[in-house]
């Protein structure tokens, strides 16, 4: 895939890491140890990948995720990158096979609200509606993903848009891709995230339901075998939402950020 035009979006170092990973897709889904992670560059085993290839991007494009990283290998990880002037923000995660989660969603789901209602893009105006979707997400501190990939333009995805009936405003988002190629023990697993919820729309549900929607479609539409979300156990609204939806936190690996010591957050 060339490097895009268009679809990215957010600060010039977003978009910088944006496009690379976009320009990198296709060489990426080949590569032993590298991530499909759509906002940088990431990796889920990163002696296969390499640490000079690692050192190399946080060098050129300043960030790099890792990926379902075993806890006991969590201290060598920190310990390279410090020796590098990097340094990495880790979250939790959280995971269920394909039924629970069906099964918990279609539950959630099977009550009808009619103070949302489901928004698609209009075949004219995709490029807009994407636009749309990311600035929301960008105004509620979650960095959004490219437009290629948020369209399923990069690979199979699911975006969820709930909007309010009365004025067709967005009131929540979601998301859900694969983002691990074929060499890795989690090519059948789907990452769901990218929940975003109207500030006056929160404490409703509709989180809950959002997040439910595209978690259904990852394991219903996309065929995902696991699906997995991730957020720090400090952040209790947001690990009460994924664990409604079925989801179980792993005590046996973690997923972070990668970037140089004393850089901004990515997102929150």
């Amino acid at each position: 895939m060339t490097e895009p035009a268009s679809g990215l979006y957010g600060s010039a170092a977003q978009r910088k890491l944006q496009a690379a990973s976009l320009a990198a897709a296709d060489s990426v889904r080949d590569t032993p140890g590298a991530v499909f992670a759509a906002r940088m560059a990431g990796t889920d085993d990163p002696d296969r990948l390499g640490w000079d290839r690692i050192a190399a991007t946080l060098r050129d494009e300043g960030a790099i995720t890792f990926r379902m990283i075993p806890v006991d290998a969590c201290p060598d990880i920190e310990q390279r990158l410090a020796d590098i002037g990097c340094e990495i923000t880790w979250w939790d995660v959280f995971d269920s096979p394909r039924d629970t989660i069906g099964a918990t969603c279609d539950d959630l789901l099977a009550t009808a609200r009619d103070d949302l209602v489901p928004l698609f893009p209009p075949a004219s105006a995709q490029d807009a509606f994407h636009e749309r979707v990311q600035a929301f997400m960008a105004g509620r501190g979650v960095a959004p993903y490219p437009a290629q990939v948020l369209s399923g333009e990069a690979g199979p995805a699911a975006l969820a848009v709930l909007a309010d009936p009365a004025d067709g405003s967005i009131a929540a988002t979601a998301f859900t891709y694969f983002p691990y190629n074929c060499h890795s023990p989690h090519h059948a697993t789907a990452w769901a995230g990218l929940v975003a919820v109207r500030e006056d729309m929160r404490g409703r549900g509709v989180g809950i339901r959002v997040n439910a929607l595209v978690l259904g479609a990852a394991v219903k539409d996309l065929g995902a075998e696991r699906v997995q979300e991730y957020a720090r156990t400090t952040n209790l609204a947001s690990c009460r939402m994924i664990e409604r939806c079925g989801l179980r936190l792993r005590s046996d690996v973690r997923s972070g950020i990668a970037q140089p010591a004393g850089a901004r957050s990515f997102t929150r």
